[in-house]
Order: C-alpha cells, then structure tokens, then sequence
C-alpha cells in the first residue's frame, strides 16, 4: 500500500479518481481484516461498502487525518463491532420474545406461518397440478375432479403425484402434518 499512496488533500476536495484509487487500494484489505470479525464475508463487504460510503460523505474532514490507513481500519472494525452487538441484541430480543410468547399465541404463529408455507408451496405448482391439488383440498375424489375438469382420471392421479412430490420436496417435514 505504500508504493502509491492516496493523495488525501484531492479526495478532501472531492476527486473520484482519488476516492477510485483508494477503493481499489483498500477494499481487498478490509474486506479480509472485517471477515476477522464478522461470520460472513458478504457482511464484511457490506459493512466495508458503508464505510467507503461514509468515507465519501465525509470527505471535507479527511484533511484532518494523519494516518489514513489506520483510519480506515478503525472504521471498519467498529462497524464489525456494531453489526455484531446488533446482531446479538436482535437475536436476545427475538429469544425473549419467543420464551414469554403465551403458548396459544406461539401456536397461532406456528399455525399461520405453517399455512402462510403451505399456500407459497401451492402457488409454487405447476398450473394443472396446482388446481388438481386445489380440488383434492376441497374433498373432491379423483373421479369427482376428471369429470370436473374433462380429463381422465389417471391423468388427475398423475397430477396428483406431481403435487405431492414438489410439496414433499418444498415443505420437507412440515407436508407430513398438512396432508
């Protein structure tokens, strides 16, 4: 990084091709000191990205910084420290939240997100299969829906098998208890 230093003063004043120069001289960098701290890379890329967001923001004060390396660095490990007491703090509130939720309440969220899952899977089918299934969910028999529908009952059948392989396949365990 020292053999082509940034020239602080013309990012300061708003030069791109400064601010360009010094994305690319230190991106990589940060990117790898922010996965120290953070799991994920995309996050560390993220966090690394608003830091050069801010960079950008605040360029007038970047005259005052004797040691812009060292600077940036700082930044970025904050911005990890921060994104990791949000995410704890989010985590602890979603966990207080589920230990105190009255158990009829969790069981409606379980009940609605379930149906919320199954209907997603539903539109999910392919058109034909979607509505065969539709048909088998109101009690209708195959017989039933081929004359419904005019089409032969193994046609129904096989439509039928498709929905349930595509459903089995999106909702794993969560199909056993709905169909």
């Amino acid at each position: 990084m020292a053999d082509n230093p940034i020239d602080i003063q013309a990012l300061a004043r708003g030069d791109e091709k400064a601010f360009q120069a010094l994305f690319v001289e230190y991106y990589p960098a940060l990117v790898s000191f922010g996965c120290r701290y953070v799991v994920s890379k995309e996050t560390a890329e993220d966090i690394v990205q608003d830091v050069f967001v801010r960079i950008w923001e605040t360029r007038e004060s970047l005259a005052k910084i004797e040691d812009l390396s060292a600077y940036l660095y700082q930044m970025v490990r904050f911005r990890c420290f921060n994104h990791l007491r949000d995410a704890k703090t989010h985590s602890d509130a979603l966990r207080d939240y589920a230990e105190n939720m009255p158990t009829e309440d969790m069981n409606n969220y379980i009940k609605e997100e379930s149906f919320r899952l199954a209907m997603k899977a539903l539109e999910d089918l392919p058109p034909a299969s979607r509505q065969v299934f539709s048909h088998m969910l109101d009690g209708l028999s195959a017989q039933e829906i081929a004359k419904k529908l005019n089409i032969a009952v193994e046609t129904v059948k096989k439509h039928k098998q498709i929905a349930r392989r595509i459903l089995k396949e999106k909702l794993g365990r969560l199909y056993l208890f709905l169909f």
